[in-house]
């Protein structure tokens, strides 16, 4: 068996294989075999039809089957010589089965491998760092306040005039360009005034309106609009004041502690807030530090990566934003974008994410940077207790479920990640 191989690309080569006239020969003669064995050809018995007449009934699917036995072991047996680190699935392409001129099989098989690069100096990387500042007080009656209004009732209200954080319930009839849109028309429609939660100049418009009013608010969208489908067009709305409600919110006291969170008292709900909101802060930072610092390694280091990791990576990412669309009970579709553009706008994202991956994987080399199977299974314990699941089940489910690796490779990105804290500035 023969081979060569030709780079197309700097992550991409072809392997172009020719198996030797013997090995074809042999696999031939068993097949063919096989076939006259089992052909069932009118007025032979089984097995004793002519062989030149099992030929010319059969040649075709023989050769199917001498390409569908030949190939796949060829293959395997030139990616085990090469030693090549296959990244995508690869593509078979050119099958050619030349008899019987030569009586050989000929084949291409497209690959995309891993980049070479040499890194960038990581121990000059420095960053804008983000610090950790504790929690403050307001910020923990910030959150007291959000969870009464996530337990407040609405009650509808008789008002002058809309005001400043009431919920106005409204009508509107919706024209875009001159044209009536369906999908803005609506016989009730609860907006609270000042909440940023629709249109800026909807909201201003409704606002000191009276019940029962009627008013043309027109304006146009921002050209920068996140539905594309509106963006820089016209729009007059014919809006009508059916309600008016304010939300009444519980009192902040044991009771509400008891209700919500199943707490004795209220001091001990609102510590249990403000650690919580101390984790999440340090969460942000270590966010924004791990985007700043990846961006420079990003800057530093510029090489090619293989195309198949990058769609691999745009389907990740519509994937994400689609299951977010949905948890807000909104499309694509609705918002004017198409899974094309969306891709063609965040291919480059894709690309330097596949990028930043290739990086911190010859970080940790270089710094010998290893997660062992007892480090993999103490984040699972610590998991399963955080999520009050059995941590055992949680362990064997990680192993039957091939969840080791990729907690393994998360594992190691955070290890490389605080290295880069510690040469950065940012730990």
């Amino acid at each position: 068996m023969n081979w060569k191989v030709k780079d197309e690309g700097k992550c991409r080569k072809v392997v172009e294989v020719n198996v030797d006239k013997d090995t074809v020969k042999e696999t031939y003669g068993k097949v063919f075999n096989s076939f006259k064995q089992n052909a069932v050809v009118e007025g032979f018995r089984k097995g004793k039809a002519p062989e030149e007449m099992i030929k010319s009934r059969y040649m075709d699917k023989i050769h199917e089957e001498v390409i569908k036995e030949v190939v796949p072991s060829a293959y395997q047996n030139v990616m085990k010589e090469l030693n090549l680190h296959i990244v995508t699935y690869p593509a078979l392409s050119d099958v050619k089965y030349t008899t019987p001129a030569k009586d050989e099989v000929e084949f291409k098989v497209i690959v995309e491998v891993n980049p070479e690069f040499d890194l960038a100096d990581y121990g000059k990387v420095k960053i804008d760092v983000k610090k950790f500042n504790g929690v403050k007080e307001e910020d923990v009656e910030k959150e007291i306040k959000r969870i009464r209004q996530y337990r407040g009732t609405l009650k509808q209200v008789e008002k002058d005039k809309v005001e400043e954080g009431d919920f106005a319930d409204v009508s509107m009839s919706a024209f875009v360009d001159n044209k009536a849109d369906a999908s803005l028309t609506t016989e009730s429609h609860l907006i609270q005034i000042g909440a940023g939660g629709f249109l800026k100049e909807l909201e201003d418009g409704i606002k000191g309106m009276k019940l029962g009013e009627e008013k043309d608010i027109s304006f146009v969208f921002p050209a920068d609009y996140f539905n594309k489908r509106y963006a820089g067009k016209s729009a007059a709305f014919k809006v009508k004041v059916n309600a008016i409600k304010v939300l009444e919110l519980p009192e902040f006291n044991d009771e509400f502690a008891k209700n919500m969170a199943g707490m004795q008292t209220a001091d001990e709900l609102k510590a249990a807030l403000k650690t919580e909101l101390e984790k999440r802060a340090q969460s942000d930072v270590r966010q924004h530090n791990t985007g700043e610092v990846l961006k420079k390694l990003a800057e530093q280091n510029k090489f090619d990566v293989p195309e198949g990791l990058v769609e691999q990576e745009l389907d990740n990412i519509v994937s994400r934003y689609e299951n977010s669309m949905k948890q807000q009970g909104i499309s694509m579709e609705k918002m004017g974008i198409t899974k094309e553009d969306f891709r063609s706008r965040n291919k480059k994202q894709a690309e330097e994410n596949i990028r930043v991956m290739y990086i911190l994987q010859k970080i940790a080399e270089k710094e010998k940077i290893e997660v062992s199977d007892a480090d993999v299974e103490a984040e699972i314990r610590k998991i399963a207790a955080d999520i009050k699941q059995d941590p055992d089940t949680m362990v064997k489910q990680a192993k039957a479920q091939d969840n080791w690796d990729s907690l393994r490779a998360k594992l190691t990105e955070d290890k490389v990640l605080d290295k880069m804290f510690e040469i950065s500035g940012a730990k």
